[in-house]
């Protein structure tokens, strides 16, 4: 296995070059070099907290298929769908890549993936996979194929200090007054210590999302008329709520933090709270260590319903491919019950296949009990994200994003930023039935 890891200007600069020695291994000359398929894949969240159970898994897989080589690509998370962009207008994509659930339909819309369907359809492993995984992933594009089968199932939850907490005599947040009162509680700015970090950056409007329809129990993101939610009055109670923490019980650099300054802010011991999903987990456990980490589903509603918005991410295959067979056998192989077991036990999220779901990896840890519990539990509304829309994770990127900066800094009304964005939700969703 090859690993790379490519800076912003080299990645850019590399992904424009059409020469394949750029991704030619050293030391692979003659005859013997032809005989073996390299496969370039590509990661859209590496660290250290990810990156080394890709290299043993495809140390695995190339022990396993001896033919093949695996040349592992990390692309930063902080320009991650910019990157694939270029990729995909420059006809330089990937043999195949860890794709966002976000992204398929955009994708999808200008032809870069490969359908699964065929290959699926002849998988014995198939039936290790849910059924409505692949059918919520068919549901986000209209010609309704298979372009990402999902490997991995999180969701935003609650990390607090909890050594902090014992301190304080204090327990896990079980409301929202709860978690508003915990901030203030736990926010010791003279100590360099706040109650919360909060997301500003890249990624903001994710767990802002979490937390507006977990506060309100509003069902549905968009309204049997096309109409959209998400300036529902409930959520904007809670956002001037929430904003209201950002500058006293947050530090004022938090606008711009991204997932990794976030939890950086909480392992560091500068923030008592966060709101991220189980990808962090092995970042909490190995700088923090079990007894001072906890963590909490983020609270019910006030009428006591659950809403909770859960994403898939998984594994695609571009049409680009120059070896979609072997593409197929590596992207089989990471689906596998072994493989899934390995990966989401070692990175503290839920795998989709239903044998590694069912052994004991993923039944002890008390919050994945909790989580599935909660999963499992029929009262339980599982947010119906607008993925399918293929304008989604631009209109996120480019506007929505950028606005609620401004909402912190009092340049934008909570009002205004609420009703832009449903506003902006409903345009597309008008567009893209329309186009439909």
């Amino acid at each position: 296995m090859i690993k790379t890891r490519i800076p912003p200007l080299s990645l850019c600069l590399t992904l424009l070059l059409t020469s394949c020695s750029a991704w030619a291994p050293s030391g692979q000359e003659g005859p013997e070099a032809a005989d073996v398929i390299e496969l370039t894949f590509w990661d859209e969240n590496p660290g250290e907290s990810r990156t080394p159970y890709y290299e043993e898994l495809f140390r695995r897989f190339e022990a396993a298929h001896p033919g093949i080589r695996v040349n592992y690509v990390g692309v930063p998370v902080s320009f991650n769908k910019q990157q694939y962009d270029v990729a995909i207008a420059a006809n330089t994509m990937p043999d195949l890549a860890a794709v966002n659930a976000e992204w398929i339909a955009d994708f999808a819309a200008k032809d870069a993936l490969l359908p699964l369907d065929d290959y699926y359809a002849a998988w014995p492993g198939r039936e290790e996979i849910p059924q409505p995984f692949i059918d919520y992933n068919r549901g986000l594009v209209p010609d309704e194929k298979l372009y990402q089968l999902p490997n991995t199932l999180y969701f935003d939850v609650l990390w607090y200090r909890a050594d902090w907490f014992r301190e304080a005599g204090v327990g896990a947040p079980e409301s929202w007054d709860g978690f508003f009162e915990r901030v203030r509680q736990l926010n010791r700015p003279e100590l360099g210590q706040y109650g919360y970090s909060l997301r500003g950056g890249a990624g903001s409007i994710t767990q802002l999302t979490s937390m507006l329809y977990a506060y309100s129990g509003q069902s549905a993101y968009f309204r049997e008329d096309g109409t959209c939610t998400i300036n529902d009055p409930r959520h904007l109670e809670f956002l001037k709520r929430y904003i209201g923490l950002y500058g006293q019980y947050t530090k004022n650099s938090d606008i711009l933090n991204g997932y990794k300054e976030m939890v950086s802010a909480f392992d560091s011991g500068t923030a008592a709270l966060i709101s991220h999903n189980f990808g962090s987990y092995h970042d909490h456990m190995a700088s923090l260590g079990g007894d001072r980490v906890g963590a909490a589903l983020l609270p019910r509603a006030k009428d006591g319903s659950r809403v909770m918005v859960t994403v898939a991410n998984g594994y695609s295959i571009f049409r680009s491919a120059k070896h979609p067979d072997a593409a197929w056998n590596l992207l089989q192989f990471l689906m596998s019950e072994e493989s899934q077991t390995y990966w989401n036990a070692h990175v503290g999220q839920i795998p989709t296949n239903r044998r590694s779901l069912e052994s004991g990896a993923f039944r002890e840890p008390a919050l994945i009990r909790e989580a599935l519990a909660a999963l499992e539990d029929p009262k339980t509304v599982r947010l119906h994200m607008p993925y399918d829309l293929p304008n989604y994770a631009k209109a996120v990127k480019q506007q929505i994003e950028p606005n609620f900066q401004k909402v912190l800094t009092g340049e934008l009304a909570p009002e205004l930023f609420l009703d832009d964005w449903a506003a902006l939700m409903e345009r597309t969703y008008a567009q893209y039935h329309h186009e439909e």
